[in-house]
């Protein structure tokens, strides 16, 4: 079993990385995943005039290896490739930071809302682009039957990811070694497949920060989009810490009962917190019960959605500040 895990290191290493994911820009026609291009560049120069530590991918599994992050940490990241990308391209460069573009392979160069091979040799240019593999048919990969034949799937997966490595090495001219989930969605079969086919970390779309503890292969990532897209929620995510949690169940990915019997995770100094609730996605927020260092929710409901993710939030009383820590569950439909 695959155990979701955190530990809090000491006082003195207190920090954390804050990874932000964006899609697309000036797209009105779909507002869930576009922001305007001066909210993006209100936010980088929000980065910059308060000094932040912005740094490549590269540097963040760096820090989480050697289990030190530098405070007001944080990563800029883009997923898909659309052809708006360009715009918040130009800002970056004015500002000088790092990013990493995550590319739909099958899209690329093809779908005319999308990167063509001429944009992406403008970008391969810049010394502080890293690209990433976003799978080719950016699928819905975890979305199965019940009783489904798990060396199908990950055959499947399997297949979908090479094929991506086939085409980005032939547009971009080497292997990835980062992997963006397709919708933030992902369970415990792909990270296998991913980790046998050697990357080095894979990212989600839960709404978290980054600690030093965090499983490679499953490094959140705060979504600015949308409603979510603006200066004020920017300003907040950047201060929300990441959640000291050892264990938690369910595990994460596909659910092996419905409902489970508990909700629950294991906090590290969980006295040093309070006000803490459990959300899942098709019920909402619950507030937590508590029994010595863990957090839990009994007798919930049978799960009916295909995904949910699951969070677990506390107020910090010593640093006055908000911590949580999510998670995906998938329910075989």
């Amino acid at each position: 079993m695959i155990i979701v895990s955190l530990s809090l290191p000491t006082q003195a290493q207190n920090k954390y990385a804050v990874i932000l994911i964006y899609h697309k820009f000036d797209n009105p026609k779909y507002p869930s995943t576009s922001i305007p291009i001066k909210d993006f560049e209100a936010q980088m120069r929000y980065l910059k005039e308060n000094n932040y530590n912005v740094v490549s991918l590269d540097k963040i599994i760096d820090y989480i290896k050697n289990g030190y992050i530098p405070p007001k940490t944080v990563s800029i990241t883009i997923d898909d490739g659309y052809k708006s990308t360009m715009k918040a391209f130009k800002i970056l460069k004015k500002y000088n930071f790092p990013f990493t573009l995550f590319l739909y392979m099958e899209a690329i160069g093809r779908y005319p809302d999308f990167l063509s091979y001429n944009q992406i040799n403008q970008l391969k240019k810049y010394r502080k682009i890293t690209f990433g593999n976003h799978s080719y048919t950016h699928f819905h990969f975890p979305k199965v039957k019940k009783g489904f034949d798990k060396n199908q799937f990950i055959e499947k997966f399997r297949e979908d990811t090479l094929k991506a490595e086939k085409s980005f090495i032939k547009i971009i001219g080497y292997k990835p070694k980062y992997y963006a989930y397709p919708y933030g969605e992902y369970n415990e079969l792909m990270v296998k497949v991913l980790k046998d086919l050697g990357y080095k970390a894979a990212f989600t779309q839960d709404p978290s920060s980054v600690y030093t503890k965090n499983n490679l292969y499953i490094i959140p990532r705060q979504p600015i989009v949308g409603h979510w897209g603006t200066l004020k929620h920017f300003k907040k995510i950047l201060n929300i810490e990441p959640l000291p949690v050892i264990d938690s169940k369910p595990s994460f990915g596909n659910l092996k009962k419905n409902p489970p019997d508990k909700i629950m995770a294991k906090i590290k100094n969980l006295q040093d917190y309070k006000n803490c609730g459990i959300y899942i996605s098709e019920l909402g927020w619950i507030k937590a019960k508590r029994n010595k260092d863990t957090i839990y929710v009994e007798n919930i409901p049978k799960l009916k959605r295909w995904k949910n993710r699951i969070g677990f939030t506390c107020f910090d009383k010593k640093t006055k500040k908000s911590a949580s820590f999510f998670y995906m569950v998938i329910n075989p439909q």
